[in-house]
């Protein structure tokens, strides 16, 4: 029985199994007959909202028919409308270069009532390009992007099922990753002498912090007398949506790391102990921040790898960037025979197997060592 509508509400109907239903005019055909729109929902609040959605875009003109709604549009109304709400700034803008740099060129135009899961499949099968492409990671990132989206239009009942469901991603393979030898080590750390941003590098050497995470560091972070620094907070890049700022990114400091576990306190190595205490006195005064610029502010990402990339230009390194560092650490570590699962803890990594399949090249000589202790125990 249809119930008393509510303001900006079609009709509401409660069905024989317990979940409601609604129904609104969204416009006529070409012979005057009223299209109805129906919509579905668990409650009644639920199909209300849907319905009230419905005629809003009506009156400004933003509604599209369903069965004349592009992949491209529904996008747009999904990371609007969906994801906005519960995505961190710098991911939201990842999404959004995604559809526009690789998804609506593709198959932006297609009808969403007429997507296929071949067309879909095409999308990974052509941008992956037997491996001379985007790379399986950059991949992934865009099927659950497109599943993600297209799972809500199912929701929404603009499709029946998701085409995404079958398509396969190539298998995935994990990055090489660079790392300095030893050698390479010494002199990136002898030619960094000449830069104002020397400290920096030895400390992220030592700790292995990605770059927001280093780049956010306040003083109140390190502990000198228990000698370790609390890693808390991220400092980000992101779009600036903001009309009346020319700048088109601004920095932003995250209360969040990029994983749960990326809380977390390392120990600091005497050496760094020491130019931190060095640096605090000649940073400019008033300012919090542990690396900052020369005016006291934060320091970008981009200036940051602009500073690293002449320091290793001048060591004569190739092949590397900013996150080599992290990596460096990480190897050292491992090839002083410290534990995969304290190196991963370290990192901050949601889980040991990334720190796993990361850092394998340095596991062999540490498989070598443990069978030489078994000999020596057994033998």
């Amino acid at each position: 029985m249809a119930k008393r509508r509510g303001n900006g509400e079609g009709s509401i109907t409660k069905r024989k199994n317990g979940t409601w239903m609604g129904r609104v005019m969204v416009g006529r055909n070409s012979n005057g007959k009223p299209l109805i729109k129906t919509v579905y929902g668990k409650t009644r609040k639920e199909v209300s909202e849907k319905l009230i959605k419905i005629t809003n875009d009506i009156n400004t003109g933003t509604y599209v028919e369903p069965s004349k709604l592009k992949v491209e549009q529904w996008l747009t109304n999904w990371l609007e409308e969906y994801k906005q709400i519960n995505l961190k700034p710098t991911t939201y803008d990842c999404y959004e270069k995604m559809i526009k740099n690789h998804i609506n060129p593709s198959i932006g135009n297609i009808l969403l009532k007429d997507l296929k899961t071949e067309h879909i499949q095409r999308v990974y099968k052509d941008k992956y390009n037997n491996g001379k492409g985007l790379s399986t990671g950059t991949l992934r990132k865009i099927h659950v992007i497109v599943k993600s989206a297209l799972e809500q239009a199912v929701i929404n009942g603009l499709i029946i099922k998701n085409p995404a469901d079958g398509a396969k991603l190539p298998l995935h393979k994990q990055k090489e990753i660079k790392v300095f030898t030893v050698e390479e080590q010494k002199r990136f750390i002898n030619c960094a002498k000449d830069y104002r941003l020397y400290e920096a590098f030895v400390f992220d050497l030592d700790t292995g912090l990605r770059l927001g995470e280093l780049l956010a560091l306040k003083w109140d972070d390190i502990d000198l007398k228990k000698g370790t620094v609390s890693v808390n907070k991220n400092l980000v890049v992101v779009k600036n949506r903001d009309d009346n700022n020319d700048k088109k990114t601004s920095l932003l400091i995250q209360d969040t790391t990029k994983t749960k576990s990326g809380k977390r306190e390392i120990p600091l190595t005497k050496r760094t102990l020491n130019l931190l205490k060095q640096l605090k006195l000649k940073n400019p005064k008033g300012s919090d921040i542990v690396f900052c610029s020369e005016k006291g502010t934060y320091i970008s990402p981009r200036n940051f790898e602009r500073t690293f990339k002449k320091v290793i230009a001048k060591a004569k390194i190739e092949n590397c960037n900013v996150h080599t560092m992290r990596h460096t650490f990480a190897t050292r570590l491992i090839e002083s025979g410290v534990s995969i699962k304290v190196v991963s803890e370290l990192l901050g990594h949601a889980d040991v197997i990334v720190a796993l399949n990361t850092y394998a090249h340095a596991l062999p000589n540490t498989k070598k060592e443990a069978v030489e202790m078994l000999d020596k125990l057994f033998g």
